[in-house]
């Protein structure tokens, strides 16, 4: 998986985009509860600590 840049959060598009899922899938996983989110406005946001988080039990599971 491709690593992320420095930056503190990323918009709902740009995470899709940087791990290369669709946006159905990305909504599949806030709804599931996989990865947290936050919303300024109508605007939806992942932190790159949510992000972490998610690979991190992402890689849990494949190694088991």
């Amino acid at each position: 998986m491709q690593k992320l840049s420095p930056r503190k959060s990323y918009s709902f598009q740009e995470w899709c985009a940087l791990r290369r899922i669709s946006r159905v899938t990305g909504w599949r996983l806030i709804r599931d509860g996989e990865i947290r989110t936050y919303k300024i406005g109508s605007r939806r946001y992942i932190t790159a600590e949510a992000d972490s988080e998610f690979i991190s039990r992402r890689e849990a599971e494949a190694s088991t």
